[in-house]
């Protein structure tokens, strides 16, 4: 997960870390942000000009309440095009006495119904809708399972029925914990999904193979909009016409902002005409009446939580002439920082989006170096995606530029080329709050996610579980790794207690982070391979020394990265099981673990 710092905080960072990057975390300064990151990367552009204030005029307000079933708490919205059709998400009526077997409404604009459907078999919560009319997919976000499912219609044409083929991806792996809507852009393929509680709108690009997973080949950058106002983006929608994104605040009855796709603030929206309560998400859609099209937005009115007799669901449709667009900067991701053995060449997997302007739009991106010991040769230069050979062995850091003509973007990535026979370090955080966690002692196997320490073992009179997720580790395949260890930061002293511990690795190519499941990390399949641990006493506090480091972990590493299925960037997850008590700083903390690795 990224963090986002004030620029006050940057002088302690860079004296902390000593350096722009150490292992897996890059620091960048952008504008007045400062980012530091490990998984994603995050480019954030200025915006092109000053952002605009209207006020949209209400047109209708439709009552859901009042549809048979009705829809007390409707969460998504989307618009059919080819069928000229609403569809319609409720993600709460299900808790309550009047549930009727239904959660997706089909509606007319007029707010007439269609049909109605049931998807709770597979999405309990479903919070948000978006739709790809080329393809016929339909997007639903789940902030209870933190998954996006990815519905396609069967011979029916229906969704919700026993003939649909459907998939999904989990939305923690990237840090989105909060998936409160979902929405496709037609322009570029790209789908977008909000975190609400964390104020994030998160990219997803699809990789070479084409489908969502959400990690893998995905290429996946993020931008925040609490900046922008936004208190809890519950709501997101996609303007076909602008190629932007709008976003409703749920925590506000007035307000709606509209930017582009790389988090420009483009518009300030009024829509306190419809004096709305919890607005949800919003699609466009032909108008009811008269030319061009409209906002439709839905709103949950009184939460069903303290009231559970409610039943006050509401769509409105908004009329408003937003301003013209001017040209916004291309989006640029460079990719994950890598690591290669020399001579051999990196596949570079950046991306270039645009919002097509100028007009004709004249898109180019170039690759190139901008500091090495050697020189670099690109497969194609002028491709996003490309390889790069290095003269030299060494640490090269590779920019790639957009440019539409008027505009330019650049980001930059990291290749570390190895010498045939030297030895690579790593040194890979933890880098979520998900990503060390805790599973209780004895028989409620209950998972503990957001820590402020990390008890190892002992904890309220039970051993438990402990698991750390290490994401991003660039060691390539065929790697023989010579060393490797976690190094701890003492949170507690006091614990005297002999501390004899086990760890061993998860079982699994590219493992996720943890969740609320329980027994979530106990249920993981585990190495053969296994390193006990006798902990020394720790006797002070913030020491991170050879005590509280691990003894050599590269048999449990070795048979990670040796999995058929192993990739360089891959995540590599340590569970931590034994007797006695040491306590560790946590990621929640501020001071994460740490996974060193050496490699040849």
């Amino acid at each position: 997960m990224d963090r986002i710092f004030d620029r006050k905080d940057v002088d302690v960072l860079e004296d902390h870390l000593a350096s722009p990057r150490i292992g897996a975390v890059r620091i960048r300064r952008i504008g007045v942000l400062v980012l530091c990151t490990s998984l994603l990367v995050l480019s954030l552009v200025p915006p092109a000009r000053a952002a605009s204030s209207v006020t949209a005029t209400l047109v209708q307000t439709v009552n859901l309440f009042q549809l048979n079933p009705p829809s007390p708490d409707p969460s998504g919205i989307a618009y059919l095009p080819a069928q000229d059709r609403l569809l319609v998400a409720d993600s709460e009526v299900e808790e309550m006495s009047i549930w009727a077997q239904v959660n997706l409404w089909k509606i007319h604009r007029d707010g007439t119904l269609d049909d109605t459907a049931n998807i709770r078999p597979f999405t309990k919560e479903p919070t948000g809708l978006g739709f790809d009319p080329a393809t016929g997919r339909l997007f639903i976000s789940d902030d209870s399972a933190r998954k996006i499912f990815i519905v396609l219609p069967g011979n029916d044409g229906k969704y919700g029925t026993s003939d649909d083929v459907r998939t999904s991806f989990s939305t923690i792996p990237f840090g989105n914990t909060d998936p409160e809507d979902v929405a496709f852009a037609t322009s570029t393929g790209d789908l977008f999904t909000a975190d609400g509680l964390g104020a994030e709108i998160y990219r997803i690009s699809p990789g070479p193979n084409g489908t969502f997973e959400g990690a893998g080949d995905d290429v996946i950058t993020h931008f925040d909009v609490s900046a922008l106002g936004v208190q809890d983006a519950e709501g997101l929608g996609y303007h076909p016409d602008r190629n932007t994104l709008l976003v409703p605040d749920g925590r506000s009855s007035t307000t709606m902002i509209e930017v582009s796709l790389g988090g420009t603030l483009l518009t300030t929206i009024d829509i306190s005409s419809a004096q709305s309560k919890h607005p949800e998400d919003v699609a466009v859609a032909p108008a009811t009446s008269g030319g061009g099209n409209n906002l439709f937005m839905v709103a949950r009115g009184v939460d069903n939580n303290s009231h559970p007799n409610e039943n006050d669901g509401k769509m409105y449709e908004f009329s408003v002439n937003l301003p013209s667009m001017g040209n916004n900067p291309p989006v640029v991701n460079a990719g994950p920082d890598q690591s290669v053995q020399f001579p051999d060449a990196v596949s570079l997997n950046g991306s270039v989006t645009d919002d097509g302007k100028p007009t004709p739009p004249n898109l180019t991106s170039q690759w190139t170096k901008l500091s090495g010991p050697g020189t670099v040769a690109f497969g194609d230069a002028t491709s996003p995606v490309t390889t790069a050979t290095f003269s030299d062995p060494g640490t090269y850091v590779l920019r790639l530029t957009g440019n539409d003509s008027q505009l330019s973007t650049q980001d930059d990535v990291t290749v570390v080329s190895s010498p045939s026979g030297g030895s690579t370090t790593l040194n890979v955080p933890i880098a979520a709050s998900s990503d060390d966690a805790e599973e209780a002692g004895g028989a409620t196997k209950t998972m503990f996610l957001n820590s402020g320490d990390l008890e190892m073992v002992r904890d309220n009179g039970a051993d438990q579980t402990v698991g750390l997720r290490f994401a991003g580790v660039a060691v390539p395949p065929g790697a023989t790794i010579t060393n490797a260890y976690v190094q701890f930061t003492t949170q507690a002293t006091g614990a005297t207690a002999v501390t004899s511990l086990t760890i061993k690795g998860e079982a699994a190519d590219n493992p996720g982070t943890f969740t609320t499941t329980i027994g979530n990390i106990s249920a993981r399949a585990t190495t053969s391979a296994v390193v006990g641990w006798s902990v020394p006493i720790w006797t002070s506090v913030g020491a991170a020394g050879q005590d509280q480091r691990t003894p050599n972990l590269a048999t449990v590493v070795q048979q990670l990265v040796s999995r058929p299925g192993w990739t360089n960037g891959n995540a590599i997850v340590l569970i931590i099981t034994g007797t006695g008590r040491r306590v560790a700083h946590t990621f929640d903390s501020g001071v994460p673990a740490v996974l060193h690795v050496e490699y040849q």
